[in-house]
């Protein structure tokens, strides 16, 4: 496994060095960079990626359902996860294969010719290998954003309706880290907590991936540069039982934006009895944070920007009390290498004993219009949150195909 990881790298090295075709869209995140930024982009937060894929066009089938409002994506996603030190869990180094299907179909009702302003979303999602994190590291933030139960589950079936050009309406089984707790610059990133923060989905259940529970959603937006959203999510998702004792999640978030940057700020509130310590308490609830700050341009397609993530958490009832990120996202900085970000990230999740902090580096090199690859480096410091707990450094090799 070793050696083919080291073949591996080589060949994705020398693939930086070659040309890509120019691509009209030079925003960065080209290749569908995560399951929820996918979704992010068709609620307007991330600019949709408009390629046919590896398979083509389906000799105009493809070009033809999306003007008549059907469009199917599929997106693989393989990773090869190795860490360079003895893990927390299994106390050995090793190398784990993981991987994801992703399955979207989107119905745009004013395209069909049904009514204006609805969007059906339907997202099967296929999880297989082993779990580095759980297995093997032992860290508290996940080094593997993809990391999951082996499933094959129906992930988000949801509907949303516009009642206006700054309201709309959605329910269903939804992904609440496609529209909340968002950063643009730290999706880039491979490690779960530039998600959502460790501070909300280290503490209590998430709509989040793996597995996403029943939500109603109302976002308003009066102008182009400032937004209020507000949702209300079943309590476990695990279960998706909708019961009284495992409580609601509410969670509410606003924004503004301006040609150099957008800056958010969120609260939650979880209403599930919960005890810890020995005390018992009604409920959780949290604070989150958000800045994306372009800094300067690079040429005609380049630009380097910063981002600062914040969380916290009442330390009275919680594990992880609150979670700090702050990183650089560069794209464009090779000549011949438009389409490509280069990022660095630290990531820091406090608890009632020290911390977990992970320095880390990545680049992601959009190869084509279908085929991503992005190798990840990182540096756990004190995983677990532990202190007497050594370093473990991780590499991840992920590759990221669109059909």
């Amino acid at each position: 496994m070793k050696s083919s990881l080291f073949k591996v790298i080589i060949l994705s090295m020398g693939l930086l060095a070659l040309p890509i075709p120019t691509v009209a869209d030079d925003s960065g995140f080209l290749g569908h960079p995560s399951t929820s930024e996918r979704e992010a982009s068709i609620h307007g937060h991330n600019d949709d990626i408009d390629s046919p894929g590896l398979t083509g066009n389906w000799g105009g089938v493809r070009d033809l359902l999306k003007k008549n409002g059907v469009s199917f994506e599929a997106t693989y996603t393989g990773e090869i996860a190795s860490n360079f030190d003895p893990g927390l869990i299994s106390n050995q180094k090793d190398s784990i294969y993981l991987d994801n299907i992703d399955l979207t179909l989107t119905i745009d009702t004013e395209k069909a010719d049904l009514w204006p302003g609805g969007t059906f979303f339907i997202y099967g999602l296929a999880n297989s290998g082993r779990n580095p994190s759980e297995g093997v590291i032992g860290d508290l933030q996940t080094a593997s954003n993809i990391e999951a139960p082996n499933t094959f589950l129906l992930y988000e079936l949801w509907y949303e309706q516009e009642f206006s050009d700054f309201t709309s309406v959605l329910f269903g089984f939804h992904d609440l880290n496609s529209e909340f707790y968002i950063s643009e610059y730290s999706s880039l990133f491979l490690n779960s907590s530039p998600g959502v923060g460790a501070e909300m989905s280290g503490n209590v259940p998430v709509s989040i991936f793996a597995k996403t529970g029943l939500a109603v959603r109302l976002h308003f937006s009066p102008t182009d540069n400032w937004y209020i959203q507000t949702a209300a999510y079943d309590g476990d998702p695990a279960t998706r039982s909708l019961k009284s004792s495992e409580g609601k999640m509410y969670i509410i978030e606003s924004g503004i934006s301006t040609e150099m940057g957008t800056y958010k700020a969120g609260y939650w509130m979880h209403t599930a009895n919960i005890t810890f310590n020995g005390n018992n308490f009604s409920g959780d609830y949290g604070y989150f944070g958000i800045v994306d700050q372009k800094l300067f341009d690079i040429g005609e397609h380049g630009d380097i920007g910063a981002f600062v993530r914040w969380g916290a958490v009442p330390s009275n009832r919680n594990e992880i009390i609150s979670n700090l990120q702050f990183g650089l996202h560069m794209h464009g900085l090779i000549p011949t290498r438009d389409e490509d970000d280069f990022g660095i990230a630290y990531i820091r999740a406090n608890t009632h004993i020290g911390n977990e902090t992970v320095y880390e580096f990545t680049y992601r090199a959009v190869l084509s219009p279908w085929l991503v690859i992005q190798p990840s480096f990182q540096f756990i410091q004190n995983p677990g949150g532990d202190p007497a707990n050594a370093t473990i450094k991780v590499g991840l090799l992920r590759f990221e195909i669109a059909l």
